[in-house]
């Protein structure tokens, strides 16, 4: 099934179209200049909220002032809208963004705030699943233990002081585990993962719903496979490479889809394995750079700063716009205004990709969206290292008021 699926997506991507995307918003240089006055200010009070010496120390004011300044931001600085703003900051999801970063911290106090935020953006994903397939927004034990395997599994297989060796291991012990046996953890790691797992079982027995753990051994096997990609450049042809990220990326997702759900129709695994793919593939542009200096060779790193990825980045658009219609064949409520979101979102995504590697793109691809960039390129570049530190305080901001008392629903 998942070969198919492979199959059938890298059909999709090699016949989409590759001809540069037209946004719906273009921002001449007065609006920028205005714009980034709006961030300037966004961060500024962001950085309000922290005291070197005490941490983060929120009222149920300041906290709803927080929130505030943040939905104000994404409408008039980023142009999201209010509807889509209003499917972001419902109350659901912020009570269940609260309880994932209690209950993370309670499963292990020594996960990093990153961590915590990375596994936050898989449940945010496993979130908008609930509301395209018209199910209640919640948190589940399996959406804690999957999201959570991210951060260390990942940083496990990405860690380059752990050799190929070691990874195998832990990656045949692992499946194991997947599998139903019983191995003995021997790191703390494994030991954590395998509890995870333990997770999954206690809500969807393994006689009821074999599919969920096929699936969990599919994106496992598909982790493992993308090791490949560590191999030396041109070791491995761009067609394996492809059909990797793609295998990568459509089994997290399609897993994501089966512990939200726990049986799935034939048209909802194909939409979340294209959709998964999809988001790998965004994810592989955003870290190009990362990816090519420590030899990752992704679709994008494999010919990045020899030849332009103008068209590659083209072909991930058209392909996401083709995925995106294959949305309709679900049944939950708000399809069209998800759709926008995502479509936001992709865009600013993309286009902040653009603006981070400008040297792996022609000088007239730039060019074209910077103009459709909220902020000049040369602002977005010049502040790169001081948005990691607002992001810091950002998240722990956010993770302060997860953890001390009740998060309020914001109006802007």
């Amino acid at each position: 099934m998942m070969q198919n699926y492979s199959e059938s997506y890298i059909r999709i991507w090699k016949e989409t179209f590759a001809f540069q995307p037209e946004f719906s918003r273009t921002y001449p240089e007065s609006k920028k200049r205005i714009k980034e006055q709006k961030l300037d200010r966004f961060l500024k009070s962001i950085k309000s909220f922290g005291n070197s010496k005490e941490g983060f120390r929120f009222t149920e004011e300041s906290k709803k002032l927080f929130l505030g300044n943040t939905r104000t931001f994404l409408r008039d600085g980023l142009d999201f809208t209010d509807d889509q703003l209003q499917l972001m900051f419902s109350n659901d999801l912020i009570a269940v963004s609260r309880a994932f970063v209690r209950q993370a911290r309670a499963f292990d106090p020594q996960l990093s705030v990153n961590d915590i935020f990375q596994a936050c953006r898989n449940m945010w994903i496993m979130n908008g699943l609930q509301v395209i397939m018209g199910l209640q927004i919640q948190l589940t034990p399996s959406i804690l233990a999957y999201s959570l395997l991210y951060p260390y599994t990942d940083n496990l297989l990405d860690d380059p002081t752990i050799s190929i060796f070691e990874k195998m291991i832990f990656s045949e012990r692992f499946r194991q585990r997947l599998s139903g046996e019983y191995p003995k953890p021997e790191t703390k790691t494994e030991q954590a993962v395998f509890r995870l797992v333990e997770m999954i079982e206690q809500q969807y027995s393994r006689n009821e719903f074999p599919e969920i753990f096929e699936s969990l051994l599919a994106i496992h096997d598909a982790q493992t496979n993308s090791l490949k990609l560590l191999q030396p450049k041109h070791s491995i042809m761009e067609d394996e490479t492809l059909h990797i990220c793609l295998a990568k990326g459509g089994t997290s997702v399609l897993t994501d889809g089966y512990l939200v759900a726990g049986k799935l129709t034939a048209e909802q695994k194909y939409f979340l394995f294209g959709y998964g793919a999809y988001l790998q593939l965004l994810d592989d542009i955003q870290d190009v750079e990362d990816d090519y200096q420590s030899g990752l060779m992704t679709m994008f790193s494999s010919q990045a700063f020899r030849i332009p990825l103008d068209e590659k980045l083209n072909r991930t658009y058209w392909f996401g716009e083709e995925v995106m219609k294959t949305l309709d064949r679900f049944e939950g409520q708000h399809l069209e205004l998800f759709k926008s979101l995502m479509r936001r979102s992709m865009d600013l995504f993309i286009t902040e990709a653009v603006a981070q590697n400008p040297e792996a793109y022609s000088q007239s691809f730039v060019a074209r969206f910077e103009s459709c960039s909220p902020f000049h390129f040369s602002y977005i570049r010049k502040r790169k290292e001081q948005f990691r530190s607002y992001s810091g305080f950002l998240i722990s901001a956010i993770e302060e008021i997860a953890l001390t008392g009740e998060m309020q629903h914001v109006t802007a």
